[in-house]
């Protein structure tokens, strides 16, 4: 199935007891120490579109087996909010909400060698993944889509499935500051799914972009992070704090397939200084932009903010940030409604104290 010093001074609670609540694990990949953008995180298995993910074949390829234009456009979000991201070009053959499925389904595969196919059963909460005759077959095949990212319609033509667009439920959508310039120049607009298995899939490393994988629970992540074993980066700090709120995959499978329902917008989080450390302001915080500067071209950039992070939250009405005062000590604060029908973020040291008094 698919701690800082802003909390107490030692070690955090060892967190067994709390990783046991949790009936599900989570796919996390380290990135390699040579890859130019957040080199050596952990992060989701993922990466960039290409044009074989827009490939009209893939129209054919669904036809043939069983499923027609309509079937695909209902997977089409209409009259809800959308990302940045999925503004269509003139010449794109596919629903970007179809292709860039087929792109997250893709490098998962690139990435792990977890080939996600139609549930038998129908399910379109529950997925599957290709249990390949050998390894070596799953490793020829991944290296060839890995080479040629068209070779992934000929894969799924080989064993007869289809991508399984309808398990990949969308769940965010983060763009890369516009001055995050320890990383250079790269920004990356990127879309969080999620697909949940009923069992956890043999999984193959690349060895190239990847050198590292974990199934954990959200708990042992976080964890794991906080005692500085190993780094994250901010959006999955946020995001792994949202799941602390499913102890059941069932539950998270039912919740994303309607949240998913609700749409989404780009996050564009903004940088500013305090004091003692820096804030990541998000969209519904009161210190967030009213017209963020999403290309980063505007000459007038968030100046720092005059006075500690303890001050600035106590001063926010609207709470959507997180707090740093080093790379480790990133910390979520979410106060007041949450957007488009998702669940706010659970401190890890909220939680810990909730997992101590059960």
């Amino acid at each position: 199935k698919s701690l800082p010093s802003s909390f107490t001074s030692g070690e955090t609670t060892a967190p067994t007891e709390c990783s046991s609540l949790f009936d599900y694990k989570v796919l996390m990949l380290k990135r390699s120490s040579k890859s130019k953008f957040m080199p050596n995180a952990y992060v989701f298995p993922g990466g960039v579109t290409s044009g074989a993910d827009f490939a009209s074949g893939w129209k054919d390829h669904f036809l043939h087996h069983g499923y027609n234009e309509d079937d695909l456009e209902a997977l089409v979000l209409k009259d809800v909010d959308r990302p940045m991201l999925m503004k269509a070009e003139l010449d794109e053959s596919i629903s970007r909400d179809i292709a860039l499925r087929l792109a997250a389904i893709r490098e998962t595969f690139e990435e792990s060698g977890v080939l996600l196919i139609k549930s038998s059963s129908g399910s379109s909460s529950q997925s599957e993944a290709f249990s390949f005759s050998s390894s070596s077959s799953l490793s020829s095949w991944r290296k060839q889509v890995h080479s040629s990212p068209d070779q992934l319609l000929s894969l799924y033509r080989e064993v007869g499935a289809v991508p399984d667009l309808w398990a990949v439920k969308e769940w965010s959508d983060w763009l890369t500051p516009t001055d995050l310039n320890d990383q250079g120049k790269r920004r990356f607009d990127t879309i969080f799914y999620t697909a949940c298995l009923d069992s956890i899939p043999t999984t193959m490393l690349d060895q190239a972009e990847v050198t590292a994988v974990q199934w954990t629970d959200p708990a042992s992540l976080l964890h794991k992070f906080y005692e500085r074993q190993f780094w994250l980066a901010p959006p999955q700090v946020y995001e792994l704090s949202r799941l602390l709120n499913f102890r059941d995959q069932q539950d998270l499978a039912q919740f994303s397939a309607i949240r998913h329902q609700a749409g989404l917008t780009t996050w564009l989080p903004v940088r500013m200084e305090c004091d003692d450390g820096m804030l990541s302001i998000l969209p519904g915080d009161s210190l967030y932009p009213d017209s963020p500067d999403y290309a980063g071209t505007s000459a007038k950039k968030p100046g720092p903010y005059p006075g500690t992070l303890d001050e600035s939250r106590a001063a926010s009405e609207q709470l959507n940030r997180l707090e740093f005062r080093d790379t480790y000590d990133c910390v979520t604060r979410v106060k007041g409604d949450s957007q488009h029908g998702h669940v706010s973020p659970v401190s890890f040291q909220e939680f810990q104290n909730k997992c101590s008094n059960l």
